[in-house]
């Protein structure tokens, strides 16, 4: 059995380890979008229909494609675009793998299947680590204070939420986290923290230092910040934030949206990541290697 062909379109540091670490494992890697940089062992492209010509499966960017279908590709001047005719030229049902996808592609990809990898249970895990890492870098570098012995919320507590409740406890933060289930406030509890209801967020913000925001949703609040005016930083890492940040400058609170830490604090890492867990999505979509 001959090796499996992998394009890989767009992308920034963490997809051009990615391209290396697949190519050393046994798969033959099409590389379009990185100019006249690429791993040895790859081949470059710079048309993207050309790239995926015989490909078993194409990976596009974990930060996803833009409005005009460009993907994110920050090393190039001139990013591919994924249109209608890059769609065309892969068959029917063929495995495309993503971080996450608008509606707008979606529907433009209607004839392959789209995969959305953010979300794995295995990656988000491992990527909650350069997350946390990342947000709290910004609260050391953007406030005068210490976390040590400083008053810190953690809205949400699912996978990113944990990792980052942990890491600030092991740092000497006072950490209270909000969390809508009652498993996961027992769960936070038994971790040595201080918890509340989502719905009890006004009576909570108004001692805490230091807020991060995991939950993809409006929580954050204009009612919500106006009790939080002992707050130096709000950091909001969920998927297009949950903070009313109008409301934040308003009041005076620095908030700052930060999405995509991986790659921006830890690419290395996040790209081994990547290299780490792809051979299983693959093979788990019927591809494999040698």
């Amino acid at each position: 059995m001959g090796k499996a062909r992998i394009a890989i379109v767009g992308g920034d540091d963490r997809e051009f380890i990615l391209a290396g670490e697949l190519a050393r494992q046994g798969y033959d890697i099409h590389l379009c979008g990185f100019a006249a940089r690429a791993p040895e062992e790859t081949k470059n492209f710079s048309c993207p229909r050309e790239a995926v010509r015989g490909v078993q499966a194409v990976i596009l960017p974990m930060a996803g494609v833009k409005g005009d279908f460009s993907v994110h590709c920050p090393g190039n001047a001139r990013p591919p675009v994924i249109n209608a005719d890059f769609f065309a030229a892969l068959p029917v049902n063929t495995p495309v793998f993503i971080g996450w996808a608008t509606k707008e592609l979606k529907e433009l990809a209607a004839k392959v299947r789209l995969i959305e990898i953010a979300q794995d249970d295995e990656l988000a895990v491992l990527n909650s680590i350069p997350t946390a890492e990342g947000a709290i870098a910004l609260a050391i570098n953007e406030t005068p204070i210490t976390i040590h012995g400083n008053k810190a919320m953690v809205v949400g507590f699912g996978r990113c939420g944990i990792t980052l409740g942990r890491m600030l406890g092991a740092i000497g933060a006072q950490v209270t986290v909000a969390a809508r289930k009652a498993s996961q406030r027992a769960r936070a509890g038994e971790m040595g923290f201080s918890t509340c209801g989502i719905s009890d967020l006004c009576q909570h913000v108004e001692t805490m230092a230091f807020i991060f925001n995991t939950i993809p949703a409006p929580v954050l609040t204009e009612e919500v910040l106006a009790h939080a005016g002992k707050c130096y930083l709000l950091v909001d890492i969920a998927s297009g934030g949950g903070t009313d940040f109008a409301a934040a400058r308003s009041l005076g609170i620095k908030a700052l949206l930060a999405p995509g830490l991986p790659g921006k604090v830890a690419p290395e890492t996040s790209g081994n990541i990547l290299a780490k867990v792809m051979p299983r999505l693959l093979s788990e979509n019927g591809i494999g290697g040698d």
